[in-house]
């Protein structure tokens, strides 16, 4: 979501950048188009709607659409086929539907959408989308006196006779009786402490999480995202615990920029750039990942916590001289 809105923003800034100067030379003009359509025109807040963003470009280009976006004015849900509660058939080649709603009154506009795309010689290139302007309606109603709270109907009397506070005084009571007897409870016998679960060591807790997501399932599935989440936040984690680094808070390049400046980072840095990328990847370019390169991952990461264990293992001390050694000497 952060990425497709910053390309958002970003195209939204170079369609207002001013043109060239005079005698700049002219950019050839982009072989693909992309058009946005809305199913609406006119929306209250929050209504939901359909946005069609259709790419076309020359035979054998292939497009590569963002998933989805939010800012405080709009959001955007790229639909996949056959989700939903109505599943919806797959749209045509070069199209995608995206789930939106607009939370601006007034004349709202959805800035350019930006699509990859890659020819069929391999030039790959960038296109957008021109802005598309809606209506928004206000969802309360056109007369200003409507819009007024009113009372249902006038403030009634509340009279309040002998048998509440009757009732009133049995309640008090009751519950001074309750709270007393709690209280000797309470002294009589006091609950053991509850036993402190020893924390497990790191290289011990990152094993047992990566038998976890192993039987988790997910590589059967074919759900990719979610394994690859899962791994590189276990990965993470190890990381942190044995260096003492904020790792997880870290983003890739910052974690590959820690492991180039640490002391036994050579070995792990080509296997967290490896999970790291296959992770963005598929979390951000909706890439199709594949069972063995994910068992391929996992094995990685699982090798990964006994090497860097072994390197920070004290050596152990050289075994003292015997005695005819020492003679001979």
């Amino acid at each position: 979501m952060i990425l497709l809105a910053a390309l958002l923003l970003g195209a939204q800034a170079a369609s207002a950048a001013p043109p060239p100067p005079d005698g700049g030379a002219t950019p050839p003009p982009s072989p693909v188009s992309v058009t946005a359509t809305t199913s609406k025109s006119e929306v209250t807040v929050g209504e939901a709607f359909t946005l069609e963003l259709k790419a076309m470009g020359p035979p054998g280009t292939t497009f590569s659409f963002p998933g989805e976006a939010a800012t405080e004015a709009f959001e955007l849900h790229a639909r996949v086929a056959g989700e939903g509660a109505a599943p919806s058939p797959a749209p045509e080649p070069g199209t995608q539907l995206y789930d939106a709603a607009v939370y601006a009154l007034g004349e709202a506009q959805i800035p350019p959408v930006p699509v990859r795309y890659r020819l069929a010689d391999g030039t790959g290139g960038e296109a957008s989308s021109k802005p598309v302007s809606l209506k928004v309606l206000s969802l309360l109603p056109k007369d200003t006196q409507a819009q007024k709270l009113a009372d249902v109907r006038g403030p009634a009397p509340v009279s309040v006779g002998r048998a509440f506070w009757v009732a009133l005084g049995l309640a008090i009571a009751v519950v001074a009786a309750l709270v007393a007897w709690m209280v000797r409870r309470r002294r009589r016998k006091q609950a053991p402490p509850a036993a402190a679960v020893a924390e497990l060591p790191p290289d011990a807790e990152a094993l047992r999480a990566l038998d976890a997501l192993a039987a988790a399932g997910f590589l059967a599935r074919g759900e990719y995202r979610a394994f690859y989440i899962r791994l590189a936040e276990v990965a993470k984690r190890y990381l942190e615990r044995r260096t003492g680094a904020p790792v997880l808070e870290m983003t890739t390049s910052e974690t590959l920029a820690f492991l180039r400046g640490h002391p036994h980072g050579g070995e792990l840095l080509p296997v967290m750039r490896d999970v790291a990328e296959a992770a963005d990847r598929i979390k951000f370019a909706k890439g199709q990942g594949l069972s063995q390169e994910a068992e391929r991952h996992l094995a990685a990461v699982r090798a990964l916590v006994p090497a860097l264990e072994a390197r920070l293992r004290p050596a152990p001390p050289a075994p003292p001289a015997s005695e005819g050694e020492g003679k001979a000497a």
